[in-house]
């Protein structure tokens, strides 16, 4: 639990420095550096920590030649399995493909943060949080940063360049395609489209429709995704799946909605970015609405790639604070916020993240991985 309270309390001091205090570009890259280096370094050095710890050692384990990587039946994301594939040709530990997992990933969320919130530190400890509970899915998450990283491109007009990195971040994860709404989230959406879109996505998820829809894409898709529809449609019970699909989840999801939405002419001066990860996050919105009663497993994946912008909008907020005292409070509340986030994300297996074993920390400790 330590190196959890330490990363959090890390990311929160140096938010303080980085909205209070005049540091140079120097000081600020070196910073960025050292939490560069400690993420990577905690993430890529874990050991028995996280979900699916078990089948993805088997898969990395089972990967030894370039037919064996090719895609198959149940496995048809051969990115991933082309990016073991080469790892192996130099290391044959699973330590160092984690770790050149982790180096990339962390090298697009890095670069993505400070892009879209022209900040880094605080909406990084959120967004840090937010995702410690996924830790572990590999696939998803290189699939999730791909994503984030390629969202740049629907705001500067080179589309092109946004659906190649779809198509490689469906390569790692085929519920990547999903993000391929955001082009069409390019716009300022009104308060009069906005509640209609929510009404409407809360009547059709009321039904049966998305799950009769869902059915009939995925078994026009051949074997494979057919035999993937039945394996989604088996989650309705996990009760990894139903955590967070409460009341409070709902009412955190329309308050902030309404504040991102409240203070987007505002933000959207400062930022340029913050329409579309509106746009976005409000598409989150819709698919939990839509999926909350009937699919779970698109709550748990589809909206994973959406809800990542929680986080940067929320940081975003403070840019509206001009007072450092303000700012403080801000940071403070959002530290506590963290806090919370980070133990709602890992409440469905807490033994899967507690302690934290690594292979120099507590490596002596014995993980029984579900």
């Amino acid at each position: 639990m330590t190196i959890y309270i330490l990363s959090i309390l890390l990311l929160f001091a140096l938010s303080y420095l980085e909205l209070n205090v005049a540091m140079s570009p120097a000081t600020k890259k070196a910073l960025s550096l050292f939490v560069y280096v400690f993420l990577v370094l905690q993430v890529g050095l874990r050991w028995e920590t996280g979900t699916d710890w078990d089948p993805y050692l088997q898969r990395f384990e089972s990967i030894d030649s370039f037919s064996s990587a090719l895609p198959s039946l149940m496995s048809p994301e051969y990115g991933y399995n082309i990016a073991v594939w080469l790892v192996k040709l130099v290391f044959s530990g699973y330590s160092a493909f984690l770790l050149i997992h982790a180096t990339v990933y962390y090298y697009l969320i890095f670069n993505s943060v400070k892009r879209y919130t022209g900040m880094l530190f605080l909406p990084l400890m959120l967004f840090y949080c937010y995702t410690m509970g996924v830790e572990g899915s590999n696939k998803e998450l290189i699939a999730v940063a791909i994503g984030l990283y390629a969202l740049r491109y629907i705001c500067d007009g080179r589309k092109i360049y946004f659906f190649l990195l779809i198509a490689l971040a469906c390569m790692f994860h085929t519920s990547a395609a999903i993000l391929l709404l955001f082009p069409l989230f390019n716009r300022k959406i009104r308060l009069r489209m906005l509640l209609l879109l929510l009404v409407c996505s809360i009547a059709i998820g009321a039904s049966q429709l998305p799950v009769l829809i869902f059915t009939i894409i995925g078994n026009s898709l051949g074997e494979g995704e057919s035999l993937k529809v039945i394996h989604y449609l088996g989650y309705s019970t996990d009760p990894y799946l139903n955590t967070g699909l409460s009341i409070a989840g709902l009412v955190k999801r329309i308050v902030l909605l309404t504040l991102f939405f409240y203070n987007r002419r505002a933000l959207s001066e400062k930022l340029r970015y913050y329409n579309v990860m509106l746009n976005g996050y409000i598409a989150g919105v819709m698919i939990y609405f839509l999926f909350a009663n009937s699919l779970l497993i698109m709550v748990a994946r589809g909206d994973l790639y959406f809800n990542v912008l929680e986080p940067l909008l929320l940081a975003s907020q403070v840019h509206l604070l001009t007072r450092r005292s303000s700012r403080l409070v801000m940071a403070s509340a959002l530290c506590v916020f963290s806090f919370i986030l980070f133990f709602q994300s890992i409440s469905p297996y807490p033994d899967l993240f507690l302690p934290y074993k690594g292979l120099f920390i507590n490596n002596d400790y014995f993980r029984t991985m579900h």
